[in-house]
């Protein structure tokens, strides 16, 4: 699973070495180094190299951007699959965690494996509409 990176530490109008920016990002030198093999701007060829903090937290942007997997109202992520699937049966359990909170649960309908879902407990109503729901409690 790849790690999150810090990017509120990462200065718009500050040029970064390599090593300042993995400082700042808090992940390591070579995986800045990895970003720049990837499409991160270099100010220039010469060493050492030297990278824009904008063009850092662009390139970081659109990362982040590409890696997100928005879903429809009654689809999941299957994990084993590695994409969104709808669920065997349109049939799903929610369970509350809280008052305002809880989670579906569904088989894939391809993979036949279990997949979660957190939703907020007023999303529930439109839920209802698309999938069949039963509410399982938690203890």
């Amino acid at each position: 699973m790849a790690r999150r990176f810090r990017t509120r530490a990462i200065k718009v109008n500050k040029v970064y070495q390599v090593d300042e920016l993995a400082d700042a990002a808090g992940v390591s030198i070579p995986t800045v180094r990895n970003w720049i093999k990837a499409g991160l701007q270099l100010v220039d060829k010469n060493r050492p190299m030297m990278i824009m903090g904008f063009h850092a937290l662009d390139f970081l942007k659109a990362r982040k951007a590409r890696a997100s997997r928005p879903l429809a109202l009654g689809e999941f992520y299957c994990l084993r699959c590695k994409a969104s699937r709808m669920p065997l049966g349109a049939m799903v359990d929610y369970v509350s965690s809280s008052a305002t909170s809880g989670r579906l649960k569904a088989i894939c309908e391809v993979c036949e494996c279990q997949c979660n879902r957190n939703i907020r407990a007023r999303d529930l109503a439109g839920i209802r509409m698309v999938l069949d729901v039963a509410t399982r409690d938690n203890r």
